[in-house]
């Protein structure tokens, strides 16, 4: 795991806010979006579409089963094809339909397939009525009606539009063909139809209309929040973050360093410290330019976080060309190791400084201190103790690692060569 570190650099979510506020301007009287909210509307549904299609489909299956009922009154001569029809024919092919949409998942298919099966139970009705020979056998038409309504109060718009038309034309064939004994069924059944479409349109566009602009305002709520949220991070990533480093800056290092000393007090946990400071830096500063030195100094805090891989560590910039280090519950073998590791991984970048009086490239010296809180005491006596570590090592030569005298056995560490 990676060790603690400030919020990283969010990235920007995609963003569809300008193609929704483009959509609620111009708005949708086609109840058509653009393609990538089509899909992104439809995405979103299709648990709740399916979920519908599924119950619909049974009570469908249910409803064209019970109008054998009108057969059996109006045309009993119809009865054994209509059984057949209704019980063995539209049951498979509905409940066929459901598994093998439930296997696709294609939202958009799920729609008109919706359609397809009105059509086919309209089909179905239509050769029952047709067979019928009685002088009431015109009146069952109005079955045909009964479908289309049910299909196009579950179906969107335009495949209910679909559905709407299938109905009209297969109603004008029967009343056009079949004898009309009344000579009043066939106005009378078309009117109903007629009105019946009318309305059942013109609520399914509204509802489709409502239920479209609902997602859109959803989406700009969304989007806003997401806005919002990302500048709130970048904020967060700016106020913890050292702009050219990338670990923490000083400021997320003392308030870290203070939870951590109160963590470490409550439950009597020891808290370590290494303080780096990269030697010679005002002399490769003058040799080499300012910008070198940010070079040197961003290839310095990217060795330093490769060196620390315990999670709960922090890196951070402590200021100018020092670093720190913040390590919990870490023997001092393991703070020695981890301070030993980041001098020799500086060492290793061969980064030329032919400024230093010890080596004829860039190098860190550190100093390291471990406390056991106490009640009595602040973690600023933790910083002070490794500030003396480093001075000491300083003073024995520079490029080496020293632990702070009192706290941890008072041993110098990973000493290297006094140059």
């Amino acid at each position: 795991m990676a060790s603690v570190s400030p919020m990283a650099e969010p990235s920007a979510p995609l963003d569809q806010s300008e193609l929704v506020n483009t959509t609620l301007a111009e708005g949708f009287p086609m109840l058509m979006f653009p393609r990538e909210l089509e899909d992104r509307f439809l995405l979103e549904g299709e648990v709740k579409r399916f979920n519908v299609m599924v119950v619909s489909g049974l009570a469908a299956v249910v409803l064209f089963g019970a109008m054998i009922l009108g057969d059996w009154l109006l045309c009993p001569e119809v009865l054994p094809m209509a059984a057949l029809v209704r019980e063995c024919v539209f049951p498979p092919a509905m409940l066929t339909g459901l598994y093998v949409l439930s296997r696709l998942r294609m939202p958009a298919l799920n729609e008109w397939m919706i359609a397809l099966a009105g059509m086919l139970a309209a089909v179905l009705e239509t050769v029952i009525v047709l067979k019928g020979q009685s002088e009431w056998a015109m009146a069952r038409v109005v079955q045909l009606n009964i479908i289309m309504v049910f299909t196009c109060a579950i179906a969107r718009f335009w495949p209910a539009v679909t559905v709407a038309l299938a109905v009209a034309g297969l109603h004008g064939y029967v009343v056009l063909f079949m004898p009309d004994a009344t000579g009043m069924l066939a106005f009378n059944t078309t009117l109903l139809l007629m009105t019946s479409i009318a309305f059942v349109l013109y609520g399914n566009y509204k509802l489709e209309h409502d239920e479209r602009m609902g997602f859109l305002l959803d989406a700009r709520e969304k989007a806003l929040h997401a806005s919002l949220t990302l500048a709130h991070e970048r904020l967060t990533h700016m106020a913890t973050t050292d702009a050219l480093t990338q670990v923490a800056n000083r400021r997320y290092f003392e308030s870290f360093l203070d939870e951590c000393w109160q963590r470490a007090h409550q439950q009597g946990l020891e808290l370590s410290l290494i303080l780096l400071d990269v030697d010679y830096f005002k002399p490769y500063n003058d040799r080499y330019g300012h910008q070198a030195g940010d070079r040197c100094l961003v290839a310095v805090a990217e060795a330093l976080s490769g060196c620390i891989r315990r999670p709960g560590d922090l890196v951070a910039r402590w200021g100018g060309e020092e670093f720190v280090v913040v390590m919990m519950e870490a023997d001092d073998r393991a703070v020695a190791a981890a301070a030993e590791r980041i001098r020799l991984a500086v060492s290793s970048l061969q980064l030329p400084h032919e400024g230093s009086a010890c080596a004829p490239h860039v190098t860190v010296s550190g100093g390291w201190a471990t406390i056991r809180p106490q009640m009595h005491e602040a973690w600023p006596q933790l910083v002070q103790a490794a500030d003396e570590a480093l001075y000491e090592a300083k003073q024995a030569g520079r490029h080496r690692v020293h632990a702070a005298r009192g706290m941890s056995g008072g041993v110098a560490v990973g000493e290297a060569r006094t140059c």
